[in-house]
């Protein structure tokens, strides 16, 4: 690898690129101050319901995993929890981890324990406060630390206090709270204004959802947070600040690091911080690279991280799975809609699990989509259309070898080299990104109908024994599946009709009866029953340009 020379990108320092710091190394825990970047809005929103109202307002934050709701609650918490409020009243910031929480009361003592300890740690105390908060810790049951504490808050507040608590990983108070009376009790602190604690949590679930799954006694603790703060993934000018905190990636090496990051991870925050981790790291080693010698050391980076990367996106699909949800993801991405709904569609894009595309819903980044694809075929036109197209390639693949023996993909790459090129390119996508789910597989296995269309016609001579029919016949039927691949793959209604999907899956059916049937030995392996990439567009019906120039067989 050749290091960029000192001035290339001019945001570098003057020192050799093992001094640099890797400013992403600490991707995955909450950060806040100079490394916090983006979310404006969002921290708009929770200054006006929370800081600067009268009445200093409880918030919630919700989103997927990974996507930052801790980091916005310490910046928050660090920015806006200081000074004093609206009416006077001097901030006590204070953040309890519910999931360290091992009872329903410990929660409420941990709430005493630090906001005492706030106030003792800067001189604040009042002996009439000291007393009333040993007085809190020697309840022990539950009516008498409730009237204790509220009794204790009550006072803070009297003398001028207003508590900020942020209940950080709230989704645990599904097994700390077992009935609606914690939920009721902490509703009260944040509602009576001679208490009025503001709370803000952050969590996977909406509140409701964690109440739910709780108890199933009725609870009116959600409705005290209005509309909560939903978080996704980074837009395209959080991304580039993102970027912009790097000492290595000045103006000739921005663009095309961005794109990158655009398309592996769709602005995802932790995904984004640690694949730019991995890139410094090694960088920090080898030097920084020149924009020509850049795409090599990308890839490299997307094949270490996609450990990590799999495990994001099972972690999500698991919480989806949870919510009764990823049935309605797959049927907004791949089809058909039985049960999902637009709002379904746009609480998705919401929470940044998908976005929206020129021809419909696509997941957050190529790499989810693509991940996604290698999960999904539930539906039953998805179903047909995996069988027939796992079918063809196996028959075409016999027929190459039964012309061309052993060396057919030498022959193909001769004859159609920017095809397979195509078919190389996604097969190296997905085993960089997908090690574990993407064996070293044919190359023909991430083929779509056109290119199998234009293989099929540039060498029909020599596959004709074994597939038969007429030219023509082929022809019509793998136009009609490429036409109606694309719609369906996207989720679109435009493209297809009752009448023209009836039409496919006939056709499919044509395929599957005229395929040969595979030899046990000495045959070349049968794909393994992957679908090329469903995040990619097919080009559409095979043309006169469609298929490369290279050598006629």
């Amino acid at each position: 690898m050749v290091a960029a020379p000192m001035g290339v990108n001019p945001t570098e320092p003057d020192r050799p690129a093992h001094l640099f710091t890797n400013p992403y190394a600490g991707y995955g825990s909450p950060v806040a101050g100079e490394e916090f970047v983006g979310r404006a809005s969002a921290i708009s929103s929770i200054r006006n319901r929370t800081f600067t109202s009268l009445e200093t307002a409880s918030v919630s934050i919700v989103g997927p995993p990974r996507v930052g709701k801790s980091s916005l609650a310490r910046q928050v918490q660090e920015q806006l929890a200081i000074g004093r409020s609206v009416r006077g009243r001097t901030f006590v910031p204070v953040w309890i981890t519910v999931s360290g929480c091992d009872s329903e009361q410990s929660l409420f003592r941990e709430l005493a324990y630090a906001v005492h300890g706030w106030i003792s740690d800067r001189d604040l105390l009042t002996d009439r406060l000291e007393s009333q908060y040993v007085s809190f810790t020697a309840a022990v049951t539950w009516d008498e630390m409730k009237m204790r504490l509220r009794t204790y808050l009550r006072r803070l507040r009297h003398i001028g206090f207003q508590v900020v608590a942020v209940l950080d990983e709230f989704d645990a108070a599904r097994t700390v709270f077992r009935r609606s009376a914690p939920y009721e009790y902490l509703r009260s602190l944040a509602y009576e204004p001679d208490v009025r604690v503001a709370l803000i949590t952050t969590s996977r679930r909406a509140l409701a959802d964690i109440v739910v799954k709780s108890t199933p006694e009725l609870s009116t603790f959600p409705q005290i947070f209005g509309l909560p703060v939903t978080l996704g993934c980074f837009d395209a000018r959080e991304l580039t600040a993102l970027l912009e905190r790097s000492p290595h990636v000045g103006a000739a090496l921005r663009p095309p690091v961005l794109s990158w990051l655009g398309r592996e991870t769709g602005g995802q925050p932790f995904l984004a911080s640690a694949l730019l981790s991995v890139l410094h790291d090694r960088w920090a080693a080898h030097g920084v690279p020149l924009p020509a010698d850049l795409a090599p050391q990308l890839g490299e980076a997307v094949a270490a991280s996609s450990g990590l990367t799999v495990r994001h996106h099972e972690q999500m699909l698991e919480l989806l799975r949870e919510e009764d949800r990823l049935t309605t993801l797959l049927e907004v991405l791949f089809g058909p809609q039985i049960t999902a709904k637009p709002q379904d569609a746009e609480r998705l894009a919401e929470e940044g699990i998908i976005r929206a595309a020129d021809d419909g819903w696509v997941g957050f980044s190529e790499n989810f989509q693509e991940y996604l694809g290698l999960l999904e075929g539930s539906s039953d036109d998805w179903s047909l259309w995996h069988r027939t197209e796992t079918g063809l390639r196996a028959g075409l693949i016999t027929a190459l070898h039964g012309a061309y023996g052993d060396l057919w993909p030498l022959r193909l790459r001769e004859s159609q080299k920017r095809l397979m090129d195509r078919c190389e390119d996604r097969r190296q996508r997905m085993r960089q990104g997908f090690k574990e789910l993407a064996p070293d597989e044919s190359p023909l296995d991430y083929a779509y109908p056109q290119d199998l269309l234009a293989i099929i016609m540039l060498h029909w001579e020599q596959v004709r024994p074994v597939l038969g029919r007429s030219r023509d016949e082929w022809r019509e039927r793998l136009e009609l599946m490429a036409r109606v691949r694309t719609p369906m793959a996207h989720n679109r209604s435009s493209g297809t009709s009752p009448l023209l999907m009836e039409q496919f899956r006939k056709y499919c059916e044509d395929v599957l009866r005229w395929l040969p049937r595979p030899v046990a030995a000495g045959t070349p392996r049968v794909p393994s029953g992957r679908r090329a990439p469903v995040g990619d567009v097919d080009a559409g019906p095979v043309g006169h340009g469609a298929v490369d120039v290279g050598v006629q067989p």
